[in-house]
């Protein structure tokens, strides 16, 4: 809408140096507005602008979130560990939650949340000896799914439960009710509720800085060129809509 209302101006720009009063200030008011609108008015289809805002917030947001969690996680741990490799509550690098920065039209954008795949062995526990991974950790226990175990490389399980050692029948399994305990299920995706349905996330966006990066980039955007200050009697309307380009490209392009 705003090109189309600055569309206007283009005649104006012509000027007109017909007559005894030759008076370019019509011109250039024009070619001064037209620059203007065609800046603000190409700013959010600008790509390099679109990249930088999403992704300055998108950072932001991430670091504040893995800071929140794990700050929950360490006080919490009963609630939080199975987001976390095993003994390592709280521990940014063994973190089993991540965001991730979807696609996006113009400037809105979503995020996603997703877990990731446990690396570690399960620690020894109950006379067990042989290593395994529980790759689904986190899913697993977040969802609270009941959790079956078979023998896979035994006749049959052995295991010990409040200081007996239990010997199973030959091809028996275990179902483990609430794996990760009964403080678990659905306590991250509440975190994660929290965090981006209160004042955490507006928050996380101011401190991205971004305001400060649009307000350095648009005044320097709107700086006119030195053609439309220099005195003329006509403008050429493609040549200040190139200019228009070129100037948001230098003040969004590879800022960060």
């Amino acid at each position: 809408m705003l090109m189309q209302a600055s569309s206007g101006l283009e005649r104006l720009m012509a000027g007109n140096r017909d007559g005894v009063l030759k008076d370019s200030t019509v011109a250039q008011i024009s070619a001064y507005l037209y620059y203007n609108a065609n800046v603000i008015a190409k700013l959010t289809s600008n790509k390099q602008f679109q990249s930088m805002f999403s992704e300055t917030i998108f950072n932001q947001i991430q670091k504040d979130f893995g800071e929140y969690i794990d700050a929950k996680a360490r006080t919490s741990p009963r609630s939080l560990h199975h987001v976390y490799e095993w003994k390592k509550v709280g521990n940014k690098s063994a973190r089993l939650f991540e965001l991730n920065l979807m696609s996006q039209d113009g400037l809105s954008f979503k995020i996603s949340t997703a877990f990731k795949p446990s690396r570690s062995l399960v620690p020894l526990s109950g006379g067990t000896k042989r290593r395994h991974t529980f790759i689904n950790k986190a899913s697993v226990m977040e969802a609270g799914m009941p959790l079956k175990i078979s023998p896979r490389n035994a006749t049959r399980l052995v295991f010990e439960s409040d200081g007996e050692t239990v010997f199973m029948p030959k091809g028996a399994s275990v179902t483990v009710k609430r794996p990760g305990g009964p403080g678990v299920k659905n306590q991250y995706f509440l975190a994660h509720s929290r965090f981006f349905t209160g004042q955490l996330v507006n928050q996380s966006i101011k401190n991205s800085g971004f305001q400060r990066i649009f307000n350095a980039g648009m005044a320097k955007a709107l700086s006119l060129p030195s053609g439309i200050k220099k005195v003329q009697y006509k403008f050429s309307p493609n040549l200040v809509r190139s200019q228009a380009d070129s100037a948001l490209a230098s003040a969004f392009g590879g800022v960060l």
